[in-house]
C-alpha cells in the first residue's frame, strides 16, 4: 500500500509563507486559540444534534478505526447539523480536539464503508495540519484567509485554489489508508455530489478516463474541491501506480496555466524564463547598445550578463507552457527586435533565428505579422531578409 506523506505543492506553499515574516508570526501566534475553541463550541451546540459515544457507539467505532489506522490520537465529536439541505462533511481542529460535522442526508446514504472512508477523508486534515512540525496547519489558514479576501491578487487567489485542490487529494489518500479500497471513496463523493442512493465506483473511474482520452488537456477548476472526476482518477492512479504517479496526477491537478492563471509559483517559474530569456539576448557585444541595455534592466533591474544560460533547457522548459505564455515570450524577443533602430535589421533576425532554436517559430511570426501589420508573404520575406543580414553581420571576420 502506497504511503502517506506531505505533498510537494503544501510543502512549497509553507516554505513561501515562512519567509513572509509578519504574516506568518500572526497567523502562528496560538494566544487566543482556547477562546476560539469556547466558542466554537458553544455554536456548535447551538446549531448541531451532537452524537452520543454511548447510544451512537456504531459511529464512534468507525472513527476510532481511523484513528487506528491514521496514526491520531486525539479527541474526536460528531455532530448532525441542523435546517441544511446540502450533504457535506466538515472538520474543525483546534487544540487537539477534531469536530466534524454533518450536514443534509449524508448519514442516511452513506453505506458503513463509505461513511468510514468520509471519516478518514475528514480526519486525514488533521495529520496534514501535523506534517512539517505543524507548519501546515498555520498555511492553510493563511490560504484560507486568501481564498476569503476579495482583495487577494490573482496569483494568490490561485495559490490558495491548489493547495485547496491538493488538500482533498491529500485527504483522499488518508481515507484509502482507512479504507484500503478505492470505490468507497470515489461512490461516498459522487453520492455527496448528486444524492444518489447507488454508485458504481468503478464506471466513474471509466467516466473520468473517457475525459482525459477526449481532451487530454483537461484541469481541476474549483474553489475547494477539484472536480469529482478528477478526483476520482486521482486516487485510482494513486491506488494502481503508488508514488509514481504524482507527475501525473500533478499535471491533471494543474494542467498548462495561461498568464492569468499563474500562482505564486508560476510567476517565479516565468519570471525565470524571463530572465534567461533576457540574459541570452544581450550575450552578442553588438545588440548592448544603451537602448537595449536600458530595456533589459526595465526587465530586471542590475541584470548580470556574466552566466550564459543553456538554450537547450530554456527551449524545453517553455514547450511545455500555455500558447499565451508562448505568445508572451515572442513579444519579449519583439521588444529586444526593435527597440533601437540604429541597428536597423539586426536584431530582427537575431530574434528570428533565436526564435527558431526556441521552438517559437509561430508565437513571433505572429507578433510581427501583428505589430507590423503585414501578411503571411510578407512576413516571410522579412524574416529572409533579416536572417541573411544577421547571418552575414554576425560571421566572424
Amino acid at each position: 500500500m502506497p504511503m502517506l506523506s506531505v505533498l510537494r505543492y503544501h510543502e512549497m506553499a509553507t516554505r513561501y509563507f515562512q519567509k513572509e515574516l509578519p504574516v506568518w508570526n500572526f497567523f502562528a501566534n496560538h494566544t487566543h486559540k482556547e477562546d476560539q475553541l469556547k466558542q466554537f463550541k458553544t455554536d456548535l451546540l447551538k446549531n448541531t444534534y451532537k452524537f452520543d459515544p454511548v447510544s451512537d457507539a456504531a459511529m464512534y467505532q468507525k472513527v476510532q478505526l481511523c484513528k487506528e489506522k491514521l496514526g491520531l490520537s486525539l479527541n474526536v465529536i460528531l455532530y448532525q447539523a441542523q435546517n441544511s439541505e446540502e450533504m457535506n462533511a466538515t472538520i474543525v481542529y483546534l487544540n487537539s480536539e477534531a469536530h466534524i460535522v454533518f450536514s443534509g442526508r449524508l448519514i442516511q446514504l452513506m453505506s458503513d464503508e463509505e461513511l468510514t472512508a468520509v471519516l478518514g477523508h475528514e480526519l486525514t486534515h488533521v495529520l496534514l495540519y501535523t506534517q512539517l512540525e505543524g507548519s501546515v496547519e498555520v498555511t492553510d489558514r493563511i490560504i484560507t484567509a486568501i481564498a476569503s479576501n476579495q482583495g487577494s491578487s490573482p496569483a494568490y487567489y490561485e495559490t490558495a485554489r491548489l493547495f485547496k485542490l491538493y488538500t482533498e487529494i491529500f485527504c483522499d489518500r488518508g481515507a484509502y489508508l482507512v479504507t484500503e479500497n478505492y470505490q468507497p471513496i470515489i461512490s461516498s463523493l459522487v453520492k455527496i455530489s448528486t444524492g444518489l442512493q447507488t454508485v458504481n465506483a468503478d464506471s466513474f473511474i471509466k467516466q473520468a478516463e473517457e475525459i482525459f482520452n477526449t481532451d487530454s488537456a483537461t484541469k481541476s477548476s474549483g474553489v475547494s474541491h477539484p472536480e469529482n472526476f478528477i478526483r476520482a482518477r486521482a486516487i485510482w492512479l494513486w491506488h494502481t501506480k503508488g508514488s509514481s504517479a504524482e507527475q501525473e496526477i500533478t499535471r491533471m491537478i494543474e494542467g498548462y496555466a495561461n498568464l492569468d492563471e499563474l500562482d505564486l509559483f508560476g510567476q517565479q517559474k516565468m519570471s525565470a524564463i524571463t530572465e534567461s530569456l533576457v540574459k541570452i539576448l544581450l550575450q552578442p557585444e553588438w545588440i548592448r547598445t544603451p537602448h537595449t541595455l536600458a530595456l533589459g534592466n526595465n526587465y530586471f533591474g542590475g541584470l548580470q550578463l556574466e552566466d550564459m544560460p543553456d538554450k537547450v533547457q530554456l527551449s524545453s522548459t517553455i514547450e511545455n507552457v500555455h500558447d499565451n505564455i508562448h505568445d508572451y515570450i515572442a513579444y519579449v524577443l519583439y521588444d529586444f527586435a526593435t527597440t533601437d533602430k540604429s541597428l536597423e535589421d539586426l536584431p530582427l533576425g537575431y530574434c528570428f533565428s533565436l526564435a527558431d532554436e526556441l521552438n517559437l517559430e509561430k508565437a513571433f511570426k505572429n507578433a510581427v505579422k501583428k505589430e507590423k501589420k503585414l501578411s503571411d508573404k510578407k512576413v516571410a520575406a522579412l524574416k529572409k531578409q533579416s536572417l541573411e543580414s544577421y547571418y552575414k553581420e554576425s560571421q566572424p571576420v
